[in-house]
Protein backbone atom coordinates (compact mmCIF):
# COMPACT_ATOMS: atom_id res chain seq x y z
CA UNK A 1 0.00 0.00 0.00
CA UNK A 2 3.09 2.52 0.71
CA UNK A 3 4.92 1.36 -1.90
CA UNK A 4 1.69 2.13 -4.43
CA UNK A 5 1.29 5.65 -3.06
CA UNK A 6 4.97 6.93 -2.88
CA UNK A 7 5.08 5.05 -6.83
CA UNK A 8 1.98 7.75 -7.09
CA UNK A 9 3.20 10.26 -5.70
CA UNK A 10 6.61 10.13 -7.90
CA UNK A 11 4.73 9.69 -10.96
CA UNK A 12 3.33 12.74 -10.25
CA UNK A 13 5.88 14.46 -9.46
CA UNK A 14 7.47 13.38 -12.58
CA UNK A 15 4.60 14.07 -14.99
CA UNK A 16 4.51 17.77 -13.80
CA UNK A 17 7.44 18.33 -15.82
CA UNK A 18 6.48 16.46 -18.82
CA UNK A 19 9.00 18.91 -21.03
CA UNK A 20 11.61 17.46 -18.75
CA UNK A 21 11.04 13.86 -19.16
CA UNK A 22 14.40 12.49 -20.79
CA UNK A 23 13.46 11.85 -24.73
CA UNK A 24 16.27 9.44 -25.22
CA UNK A 25 17.76 6.88 -22.79
CA UNK A 26 20.48 4.39 -22.51
CA UNK A 27 21.29 1.63 -20.56
CA UNK A 28 24.34 -0.68 -20.00
CA UNK A 29 23.33 -4.62 -19.28
CA UNK A 30 25.88 -7.10 -18.94
CA UNK A 31 24.16 -10.22 -20.38
CA UNK A 32 24.11 -12.30 -17.11
CA UNK A 33 20.67 -10.14 -16.57
CA UNK A 34 18.81 -10.91 -19.35
CA UNK A 35 19.76 -14.87 -19.94
CA UNK A 36 17.02 -16.08 -17.76
CA UNK A 37 13.18 -15.84 -18.14
CA UNK A 38 13.60 -13.30 -15.05
CA UNK A 39 15.51 -10.53 -16.80
CA UNK A 40 13.58 -10.97 -20.05
CA UNK A 41 10.54 -9.97 -18.26
CA UNK A 42 11.90 -7.23 -16.26
CA UNK A 43 13.04 -6.33 -20.15
CA UNK A 44 9.33 -6.10 -21.07
CA UNK A 45 8.48 -4.25 -18.24
CA UNK A 46 10.75 -1.73 -18.16
CA UNK A 47 9.96 -1.09 -22.29
CA UNK A 48 6.26 -1.04 -21.04
CA UNK A 49 7.00 1.69 -18.03
CA UNK A 50 9.33 3.56 -20.70
CA UNK A 51 6.50 3.99 -23.26
CA UNK A 52 3.79 4.91 -20.75
CA UNK A 53 6.37 7.38 -19.40
CA UNK A 54 6.38 9.23 -23.12
CA UNK A 55 10.55 8.52 -23.63
CA UNK A 56 10.54 8.08 -27.26
CA UNK A 57 14.07 6.17 -27.47
CA UNK A 58 16.00 3.93 -25.70
CA UNK A 59 19.04 2.56 -26.96
CA UNK A 60 20.51 -0.79 -25.04
CA UNK A 61 23.68 -2.01 -25.14
CA UNK A 62 24.24 -5.87 -23.50
CA UNK A 63 27.52 -6.31 -22.55
CA UNK A 64 28.88 -10.14 -23.55
CA UNK A 65 31.76 -11.24 -22.28
CA UNK A 66 34.84 -11.86 -24.08
CA UNK A 67 34.72 -15.65 -24.33
CA UNK A 68 35.35 -18.35 -26.43
CA UNK A 69 34.15 -17.29 -29.89
CA UNK A 70 31.72 -20.26 -30.62
CA UNK A 71 30.13 -19.27 -26.72
CA UNK A 72 30.22 -15.79 -27.65
CA UNK A 73 27.99 -16.86 -30.38
CA UNK A 74 25.82 -18.99 -29.53
CA UNK A 75 24.82 -16.28 -26.52
CA UNK A 76 25.03 -13.64 -28.54
CA UNK A 77 22.49 -15.58 -30.93
CA UNK A 78 20.28 -16.75 -27.51
CA UNK A 79 19.75 -12.99 -26.69
CA UNK A 80 18.70 -11.57 -30.14
CA UNK A 81 16.24 -14.41 -30.37
CA UNK A 82 14.43 -13.94 -27.00
CA UNK A 83 14.93 -9.95 -27.21
CA UNK A 84 13.59 -10.09 -30.69
CA UNK A 85 10.85 -12.32 -29.70
CA UNK A 86 9.73 -9.41 -26.84
CA UNK A 87 9.98 -6.27 -28.86
CA UNK A 88 8.11 -7.86 -31.69
CA UNK A 89 5.18 -8.72 -28.98
CA UNK A 90 4.95 -4.95 -28.51
CA UNK A 91 1.81 -2.76 -30.44
CA UNK A 92 4.11 -2.20 -33.96
CA UNK A 93 3.76 1.59 -32.79
CA UNK A 94 7.06 0.20 -30.96
CA UNK A 95 9.78 0.52 -33.50
CA UNK A 96 13.14 -1.31 -32.85
CA UNK A 97 16.55 -1.99 -34.52
CA UNK A 98 18.58 -4.75 -33.63
CA UNK A 99 22.24 -5.39 -34.55
CA UNK A 100 24.34 -8.20 -33.38
CA UNK A 101 27.85 -7.97 -32.42
CA UNK A 102 29.45 -7.40 -35.73
CA UNK A 103 26.70 -3.98 -36.21
CA UNK A 104 24.90 -5.87 -38.64
CA UNK A 105 21.08 -5.17 -38.41
CA UNK A 106 19.64 -8.25 -37.80
CA UNK A 107 16.04 -7.16 -37.49
CA UNK A 108 14.47 -3.72 -37.59
CA UNK A 109 10.66 -2.36 -37.30
CA UNK A 110 9.53 1.08 -38.04
CA UNK A 111 7.18 2.85 -35.11
CA UNK A 112 5.84 6.14 -34.27
CA UNK A 113 5.79 5.65 -30.56
CA UNK A 114 8.95 4.67 -28.86
CA UNK A 115 11.95 3.47 -30.87
CA UNK A 116 14.60 0.95 -29.50
CA UNK A 117 17.60 0.40 -30.66
CA UNK A 118 19.62 -2.87 -29.33
CA UNK A 119 22.77 -3.72 -29.81
CA UNK A 120 24.43 -6.72 -28.59
CA UNK A 121 27.69 -6.92 -27.98
CA UNK A 122 28.32 -3.93 -30.96
CA UNK A 123 30.47 -1.13 -28.60
CA UNK A 124 31.05 2.14 -29.26
CA UNK A 125 35.02 1.72 -30.56
CA UNK A 126 33.67 -0.94 -33.22
CA UNK A 127 30.73 1.71 -34.02
CA UNK A 128 32.81 4.72 -34.50
CA UNK A 129 35.64 2.32 -36.75
CA UNK A 130 32.75 1.13 -38.74
CA UNK A 131 31.67 4.38 -39.54
CA UNK A 132 34.75 5.60 -40.82
CA UNK A 133 35.87 2.74 -43.12
CA UNK A 134 32.66 3.62 -44.81
CA UNK A 135 33.01 6.91 -45.07
CA UNK A 136 36.71 5.97 -46.66
CA UNK A 137 34.92 4.14 -48.95
CA UNK A 138 32.76 6.65 -50.10
CA UNK A 139 35.73 8.64 -50.68
CA UNK A 140 37.69 6.13 -52.63
CA UNK A 141 34.41 5.82 -54.56
CA UNK A 142 33.67 9.83 -55.49
CA UNK A 143 30.73 10.46 -53.46
CA UNK A 144 32.32 12.59 -50.72
CA UNK A 145 35.22 15.06 -50.92
CA UNK A 146 38.33 14.48 -47.92
CA UNK A 147 37.31 18.32 -46.87
CA UNK A 148 33.83 17.34 -46.78
CA UNK A 149 34.14 15.40 -43.96
CA UNK A 150 32.83 16.66 -40.58
CA UNK A 151 31.08 15.75 -37.24
CA UNK A 152 27.71 15.89 -39.84
CA UNK A 153 28.88 13.58 -41.98
CA UNK A 154 30.68 11.06 -38.76
CA UNK A 155 27.05 10.80 -37.65
CA UNK A 156 25.39 10.18 -40.32
CA UNK A 157 27.62 6.70 -40.79
CA UNK A 158 26.87 6.24 -36.92
CA UNK A 159 24.09 3.35 -35.94
CA UNK A 160 22.11 4.97 -33.13
CA UNK A 161 22.18 9.16 -34.39
CA UNK A 162 20.17 10.26 -31.75
CA UNK A 163 22.35 11.73 -28.49
CA UNK A 164 21.16 10.29 -25.21
CA UNK A 165 19.92 12.52 -22.96
CA UNK A 166 20.83 10.30 -20.02
CA UNK A 167 22.72 6.84 -19.45
CA UNK A 168 21.64 4.68 -16.81
CA UNK A 169 23.69 2.06 -15.49
CA UNK A 170 22.55 -1.14 -13.66
CA UNK A 171 24.37 -2.60 -10.93
CA UNK A 172 27.36 -0.85 -11.92
CA UNK A 173 29.69 2.14 -11.25
CA UNK A 174 31.69 2.45 -14.07
CA UNK A 175 30.82 3.08 -17.90
CA UNK A 176 30.88 0.79 -20.66
CA UNK A 177 32.53 1.09 -24.68
CA UNK A 178 29.13 1.95 -26.03
CA UNK A 179 27.67 5.43 -28.05
CA UNK A 180 31.14 7.29 -27.23
CA UNK A 181 30.39 9.58 -29.75
CA UNK A 182 26.84 10.08 -29.18
CA UNK A 183 27.15 10.74 -25.37
CA UNK A 184 29.58 13.18 -24.81
CA UNK A 185 26.91 15.45 -23.09
CA UNK A 186 25.23 12.82 -21.95
CA UNK A 187 23.55 12.79 -18.05
CA UNK A 188 25.17 9.86 -16.11
CA UNK A 189 23.43 7.67 -13.68
CA UNK A 190 25.02 5.03 -11.66
CA UNK A 191 22.80 2.93 -9.75
CA UNK A 192 23.14 -0.39 -7.39
CA UNK A 193 20.14 -2.04 -8.20
CA UNK A 194 20.57 -5.18 -10.00
CA UNK A 195 18.26 -5.43 -13.20
CA UNK A 196 16.30 -8.11 -11.76
CA UNK A 197 15.77 -5.66 -8.94
CA UNK A 198 14.53 -2.87 -10.69
CA UNK A 199 11.08 -1.47 -10.00
CA UNK A 200 9.08 1.26 -11.10
CA UNK A 201 9.89 3.15 -8.69
CA UNK A 202 13.41 3.13 -9.58
CA UNK A 203 13.07 4.00 -13.03
CA UNK A 204 10.63 7.27 -11.68
CA UNK A 205 13.91 8.26 -9.19
CA UNK A 206 16.07 8.19 -11.82
CA UNK A 207 14.20 10.69 -13.75
CA UNK A 208 13.19 13.27 -11.10
CA UNK A 209 16.78 12.92 -10.76
CA UNK A 210 17.31 13.96 -14.12
CA UNK A 211 14.88 16.59 -13.87
CA UNK A 212 16.16 18.33 -11.21
CA UNK A 213 19.72 18.77 -13.29
CA UNK A 214 20.95 21.50 -15.01
CA UNK A 215 22.83 20.45 -18.07
CA UNK A 216 25.56 21.72 -19.37
CA UNK A 217 26.19 20.38 -22.56
CA UNK A 218 29.74 20.59 -22.01
CA UNK A 219 30.19 24.44 -20.94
Amino acid sequence: MIRSLYERYLLGQVNNAPEQIPEHITMILPESDLLDAQGKEKFREVMDWCLKLGITTISIYVDVLDTKEEFRKQMVSTLTTGLMDILGSFPEEVGFFIYDQKGDLKKERKGNSLTVHLSIGFGGRAEITKSIRSILSEVKDGKIAPEDIDEKVIESHLLVREEPDMIIRSGGNHLSDFLLWQSAYSELYFTDVNWHDLRKIDLLRIIRDFQKRQRRFGK
